[in-house]
């Protein structure tokens, strides 16, 4: 990101590991937290606010490589414990202690890079805080990033023949809930596809060895009759039960179960 012809730097740190990202927007700040008290009609008090506190809420977007992607999905897996988040936004630099993940969202097109966009909470331990004086800005090593190609779904074992958008998504509340939407076009192949799939597969990267599996996919809804000459683009929303990272090239080994 760039402001006033400089480079802002975001980096989430955990467990003292600093993990640069390659971001394009984030919108993290400290809210206040309070109740309104209505004005008495007819009289001079107008509506008032009582502020109770301080709250961190907002998200990040990041593109995928190498360097961001394993230790951005253990921030999934760890998502019980606290990380910080340090912003350089030039004008200014500060330190978000004490956050969680409140939800992401993983999204591909086809072609196109993917994205991970995190949504921020803050806790009652939460507090932000100036960088110190000899803390230098953790610029990103750009490595590759890392595109989607929509033909590389598997389906119980079977190749589909395009997936040009999906948009993977969880939610962390009383219960972890995943869910997946699935944008592609009708096909005989493909049609109907409204039942059960025991595993869904894509790649991230062959070269890096990453790929993602989602087990014990349950649709939300049916498909629409394809009995017609054109294409017919559609889209269908799976609820999860299981999502595994899978990272295995020369240098590394490593299954992430969230």
């Amino acid at each position: 990101m760039n402001i006033h012809g400089r480079d802002c730097t975001l980096t989430v740190s955990r467990d003292g590991y600093f993990i640069p990202l390659p971001y394009s927007e984030e919108t993290v700040r400290k809210t206040s937290k309070g109740y309104g008290l209505p004005g008495v009609i007819g009289g001079r008090i107008r509506e008032i606010r009582i502020e109770t506190g301080k709250s961190i809420q907002g998200c990040f977007v990041t593109r995928l490589e190498y360097l961001c992607t394993a230790p951005l999905f253990l921030l999934l897996f760890y998502q019980n414990e606290k990380f910080d988040l340090y912003a350089d936004r030039v004008y200014e630099k500060i330190i978000y202690k004490n956050l969680s993940i409140k939800s992401f969202e993983l999204r591909g097109d086809n072609k196109e890079a993917f994205k991970m966009r995190m949504d921020i909470d803050g806790t009652d331990d939460s507090y932000t805080d100036s960088w110190p004086l000899n803390t230098p800005s953790l610029e990103w090593s750009h490595r590759r990033t890392y595109y989607f190609d929509g033909h590389s779904v598997i389906a119980d074992s079977k190749m589909l023949p395009l997936v040009y958008r999906f948009e993977l998504s969880g939610t962390y509340e009383e219960r972890a809930a995943y869910r997946i939407k699935l944008y592609f076009p009708l096909s005989e192949e493909q049609y109907p596809v409204n039942n059960r799939i025991e595993k869904l597969s894509f790649v991230i990267d062959v070269k890096d060895g990453i790929s993602i599996d989602l087990y014990d996919l349950e649709p939300d809804s049916g498909l629409c009759d394809i009995n017609c000459a054109d294409t017919v683009l559609c889209n269908q929303s799976f609820r999860v039960g299981l999502i595994v990272f899978n990272m295995r090239n020369q240098k590394e080994r490593l299954e992430v179960v969230i």
